[in-house]
C-alpha cells in the first residue's frame, strides 16, 4: 500500500488557533499587597525576636534566683535573726543601766564629808527638773565647825550650790541649820558605779 501524500499546502487548521509556546500574560503589581507582605514579614521577625528574648530573660531570672538562694544560705538568716534579738537586748540593757540611779551614793558621799560635830535630824532627796537635790536639817556644835563643814561640802564636784540657812541656837547649845544643795547627775549614775567597779 502506498503512503498517502498530502497534495495540498493549505493547512487544515486556521492560523489563529495555533498554540504559542512560552507566551506569558503579565499582571500589574499592587503596591498595597507589597506593603502588607513586608509588614507581615517584619511582624514575624519581631515576634520571633521577642520570643527568643523572653527565653533569654527567663534563663537569667532563674540563674539570679539560684544565686540569691546561695547567698541567703551563706548569710544564715536564723543566725542574723538571733544576732538582731541579742542587739535589742543589749540596747535595752544599756538604756536601763544608763537611766538607773543609785541614791545610796548620796548617803555615802554625805557620810564621807560630814564632820563628827554635825548630826542630821532630817534628810530629803528630790528631783526638780530632772536635777537631783538634797535638803537636810541638822545640828552642829560650833560656828567654826559649821564654816569647816561648808568648806567640805564645797570641795567636792558632786555637790553644787551648797547653802546653809536658818541658823538657830538650840537649848542644848548646838546650832540648828538647814542645808540644801544640787547634786551632779553623775553621782547617782549606776553606770558610773559599775564602770568604777570594773576598772578597780
Amino acid at each position: 500500500m502506498e503512503p498517502k501524500f498530502q497534495n495540498s499546502f493549505i493547512p487544515k487548521k486556521p492560523m489563529g488557533l495555533t498554540q504559542s509556546v512560552g507566551v506569558q500574560v503579565s499582571h500589574p503589581t499592587n503596591i498595597f499587597s507589597v506593603i502588607a507582605g513586608a509588614i507581615f514579614v517584619i511582624a514575624l521577625l519581631i515576634s520571633g525576636g521577642l520570643f527568643a528574648y523572653s527565653k533569654i530573660l527567663d534563663g537569667q531570672i532563674k540563674e539570679v534566683q539560684v544565686k540569691i538562694l546561695d547567698a541567703r544560705g551563706a548569710y544564715e538568716p536564723e543566725k542574723i535573726k538571733e544576732l538582731i534579738d541579742i542587739d535589742k537586748k543589749i540596747t535595752s540593757s544599756n538604756d536601763l543601766l544608763r537611766n538607773h540611779v543609785a541614791v545610796s551614793e548620796v548617803l555615802s558621799l554625805l557620810e564621807n564629808l560630814t564632820l563628827k560635830k554635825m548630826r542630821f535630824t532630817s534628810f530629803e532627796y528630790t528631783k526638780n527638773n530632772n536635777k537631783p537635790t538634797v535638803s537636810i536639817t541638822g545640828d552642829i556644835q560650833t560656828y567654826n565647825a559649821l564654816a569647816r563643814q561648808q568648806e567640805f561640802f564645797a570641795s567636792t564636784e558632786f555637790i553644787r550650790n551648797p547653802r546653809f540657812t536658818d541658823f538657830n541656837l538650840g537649848d542644848n547649845g548646838y546650832i540648828s541649820v538647814k542645808f540644801s544643795a544640787d547634786l551632779d547627775q553623775s553621782l547617782i549614775s549606776y553606770k558610773r558605779i559599775m564602770d568604777k567597779t570594773i576598772t578597780n
